[in-house]
């Protein structure tokens, strides 16, 4: 493929405005220490993401709170209110982080990384369905109904958290939220029983876009060629300048 990576590309030229984004980030001190074991943490996360989605523009769709690492689904306005509302989020979440068990420094390890996600009812389901089943693809296995911070018991029915925004996908399950949680369980439980799931399944086969092999493929082609044009035009814009310092140098003379 390419040697651009989900940690260098640019956000502008990966996203786009109104798109439906996969984000996850790793969360451990310098000693690798999981910074989130304790609910308590979570939870904090889970409220911040909520308390600002509105004012930049987020849909809340899902998440999966672990010990080490997050993951969020949204859908985003705009990819500069994207990038800023990740910069909000994680700025006040290292401040309370911090000041709660005293220590200094920062919290998120490495960028945040991103995939756009297709926008068919396959695609999100599927990734709901994945990020349901996050905690039971650990060690601790902890069944998805059991587990507070995922999306997973308010689309199952079994509490509405305001927080969340509903997927379209989820909606389009059936004509009642009570048809529409029952086949999204089974869903989950199909998942489940499979006995697959690992981050490496979703993230490996396309660490930018997550959808279908042709979505996939066809948007990293495309992103491919975005990068060589972005490239192409930086070039030149340094020949350009290089060409303006070498005139006024030959002025001085």
């Amino acid at each position: 493929m390419s040697l651009i990576t989900n940690t260098r590309i640019r956000r502008d030229l990966q996203l786009h405005d109104g798109a439906l984004v996969h984000a996850y980030w790793q969360c451990t001190d310098h000693a690798r220490q999981y910074l989130l074991r304790h609910p308590k943490f979570k939870e904090l996360y889970l409220n911040i993401l909520a308390d600002k989605k509105k004012h930049y523009g987020i849909s809340l769709i899902d998440v999966a709170l672990m010990d080490n690492h997050f993951h969020f689904f949204i859908r985003i306005r705009t990819v500069r209110e994207f990038s800023t509302y990740l910069q909000s989020v994680n700025t006040s979440f290292a401040k309370l982080l911090n000041h709660a068990i005293g220590r200094t420094g920062s919290v998120v390890e490495l960028r945040v990384k991103a995939q756009v996600v297709e926008e068919t009812d396959e695609a999100v389901l599927g990734l709901q369905v994945y990020l349901a089943l996050n905690r039971w693809h650990c060690a601790k296995k902890t069944r998805p109904e059991h587990y507070r911070f995922s999306g997973y018991r308010h689309y199952a029915g079994l509490e509405q958290d305001p927080r969340f925004d509903s997927s379209e996908a989820w909606l389009s399950l059936g004509e009642s939220d009570e048809t529409r949680a029952a086949a999204y369980k089974d869903l989950v439980e199909a998942k489940r029983l499979e006995g697959r799931g690992n981050d490496e399944d979703l993230l490996e086969p396309s660490k930018l876009y997550f959808g279908s092999p042709e979505f996939s493929l066809s948007r990293t082609e495309r992103l491919l060629i975005a990068v060589r044009e972005h490239h192409r035009a930086l070039r030149q814009v340094r020949k350009l300048r290089l060409f303006a310092s070498d005139a006024a140098t030959s002025k001085k003379d």
